[in-house]
């Protein structure tokens, strides 16, 4: 079953970012530049990692900067 922004967000909110916030991302926009701030991207990306049993490296983690970006990564590597 491939992933989707939906879940992505829905994985957001599961580690606490806020509500709002999470509804208005862009999923073709840099999380960054929409208020994801430093505390929530690691959080998420280990959220990540354990949902879908992947691994991200520190190359791939150079290249993962929107959530549609984290949806490939998921489809392409899970």
């Amino acid at each position: 079953m491939a992933a989707t922004v939906d879940e992505m967000k829905e994985l957001m909110l599961q580690i606490g970012m806020d509500k709002e916030l999470v509804a208005g991302l862009d999923p073709v926009a840099p999380l960054a530049g929409q208020g994801v701030d430093s505390v929530d991207c690691p959080a998420f990306a280990v959220a990540l990692e354990n949902r879908y049993k992947v691994k991200i490296s520190d190359s791939d983690s150079m290249q993962l900067r929107a959530i549609n970006d984290f949806v490939a990564f998921v489809n392409r590597t899970a």
